[in-house]
Order: structure tokens, then C-alpha cells, then sequence
């Protein structure tokens, strides 16, 4: 029996997100993605027309006549979320905190698995991966899914990109769609591995920023402390010249990651702490189909 709290605030979380949800069923929820792998089907004849590197040598060699290996979309997809959950996603200088954006994208994202009878899974990591799901349909299961989303407590507090996008390379063997929801990127670090991620499935990055990272008010000296190495340092907002180079260098960051993402083939959502999770996967999926379509 599942607890009345969990219920509820799935509950909560579907009619939050059911636009969402029912934009992705409706519209071009399988279309836009690219997770489907190619299920073999089997060996016929080679018929004119057929392409050439479709043939199976072997078994034209022991037949004597040509013969060509047919492969098949495989009709459902896999879908992965990989969550960062380190100390840094617990801060919101608003009413909500980066993880309960994060935690309703996911739950929003798993809900349109369901919906659409595809596999879903989460990984759930800091500086090391602390819980794996793996992919599986069907209502309990996805409950699973959104019951760990919302209540499970990590051990850590740091965070180590380079370990959950190790370990879904070496752990998916079929294509999927995975998006890594995380506020911190050191691209520089993880240019292999998100190559490599990208490469192997449809990967899609998802940023989880708050406004006050970005240009915090003037209130004069403010200490802060990282919240995932506790280091403390003292700033002073009031230095707008200092404040404005903070800004041009996260700028510069939102570039190189821009540039880092359209090389390797991935998108990117951002989602802001506090604010809807809806209008940017929106925007990502009409982004997606005008691409397919060659609409501008």
C-alpha cells in the first residue's frame, strides 16, 4: 500500500505538469526523440535496390546468393533520468529549492513514459552513484521512481559528473533517452564521457540555475559558504564592477557549454529554481520538430 503523503503529492505533481505530460503524448513525444534502437529481424533474398552494406556475407557465401539482414525500429523507448542530488541542488533563493525543480522535471519526464507504455529509470547520484533504478514500465513502477525522486537522502554532498555518465555508459546497453539534471558542469573534465554519452543515446543536459546565482542583490559584505565543501568566503554585492565580471564570466560558461553541447549533438534545457518546468521542454520539443521537419 502506497502512503497517502506519496499519493498525494504525485497527484500534485501530475496536475502541475499535465500539460506538459499531455504535450509530450499528443504531440511529438516519439517523433523528437532518438532513443529507439534497431532490433534485428531476420535474413531474405537481396532484392535490386536493396543497400549494400545491408548484405550479410556470410551467409551469401554459404548460400551462394545474396542475402541481406533486416532490422526493425524497436517500438518502445528507454527512457533515463540521471538527478544530481548534491548538497548545491538543496539551495533556492525564492520559494523552492533547485531540486524541487529538478525533482518535478523527473517526475513530469517519467509520467510521459508511462503514458506513452515506454520504459523509465533514474540514477540518482552525488559524487557517487547512490541509487540506480532500472528502466521498467508500468504504474508501480514509475510510482517507484517518483517515491525515490522525491524522498530519497544521499550520502554525500558532493558532486562528480564524470561518475554517473561512467557508469550509464557502461551500464545501458540499449539506446536511450537520458537526461542529466544537474546545476554544476566542469565541461572541460567530461568532455570524454559526455562524447561518448552522447554518441551511445539521445542525451539531453539539463541546467537547474537560481536568479541570485547569476547577480545577487546589493546588501553590501555577504558571506557565503559552499555547500558542498563548506568552504566559506566573504562577497562584497555592493562591488557592482566585481558583480559584473561574475555575470560576463558566466556568460562566457553558458557559451562554452552552448558550443560543447552543439558539437557532441545534445541539447540543452535550463530550468529555473521556482519557475515552471513546462514552457522550456516545450520549447526543446518545437526546437526538435522544426529541426526534423527543416522548418526555421
Amino acid at each position: 500500500m502506497l502512503p497517502k503523503e506519496l499519493l498525494k503529492e504525485v497527484r500534485r505533481i501530475e496536475i502541475k505538469t499535465r500539460h506538459l505530460v499531455e504535450s509530450l503524448y499528443a504531440g511529438g513525444y516519439r517523433s523528437v526523440f532518438k532513443g529507439r534502437g534497431i532490433e534485428f529481424a531476420g535474413i531474405r533474398e537481396y532484392y535490386r535496390g536493396d543497400e549494400f552494406r545491408s548484405i550479410d556475407w556470410k551467409v551469401s557465401a554459404r548460400s551462394g546468393n545474396l542475402h541481406v539482414r533486416e532490422h526493425i525500429e524497436e517500438r518502445e523507448l528507454q527512457v533515463v533520468v540521471a538527478l544530481d542530488l548534491s548538497a548545491s541542488m538543496a539551495f533556492g533563493s525564492g520559494n523552492r529549492e533547485k531540486r524541487e525543480s529538478a525533482v518535478e522535471f523527473a517526475a513530469a519526464i517519467c509520467l510521459a513514459a508511462e503514458r506513452n507504455n515506454d520504459r523509465a529509470g533514474v540514477c540518482l547520484f552525488t559524487d557517487e552513484v547512490e541509487k540506480f533504478v532500472h528502466p521498467a514500465k508500468g504504474r508501480t513502477h514509475i510510482l517507484r521512481l517518483i517515491r525515490e525522486l522525491l524522498y530519497f537522502i544521499p550520502k554525500n554532498r558532493g558532486t562528480n559528473l564524470k561518475v554517473p555518465l561512467d557508469y550509464l555508459n557502461m551500464t545501458l546497453s540499449r539506446r536511450s533517452v537520458v537526461f542529466l539534471v544537474t546545476d554544476a558542469l566542469r565541461i572541460g573534465s567530461i568532455e570524454r564521457e559526455l562524447r561518448i554519452a552522447a554518441a551511445r543515446h539521445d542525451f539531453i543536459l539539463v541546467l537547474v540555475r537560481d536568479p541570485r546565482e547569476r547577480m545577487l542583490p546589493d546588501v553590501g559584505l555577504v558571506e557565503i559558504a559552499d555547500p558542498e565543501t563548506g568552504e566559506e568566503m566573504v562577497i562584497d554585492t555592493s562591488d557592482r564592477a566585481a558583480m559584473q565580471r561574475l555575470v560576463e564570466r558566466q556568460v562566457v560558461f553558458d557559451q562554452n557549454l552552448t558550443r560543447v553541447c552543439r558539437n557532441f549533438g545534445m541539447d540543452m534545457i535550463t530550468l529555473t529554481a521556482g519557475e515552471s518546468v513546462v514552457k522550456p521542454v516545450c520549447q526543446l520539443f518545437a526546437e526538435r520538430e522544426r529541426r526534423m521537419t527543416g522548418h526555421k
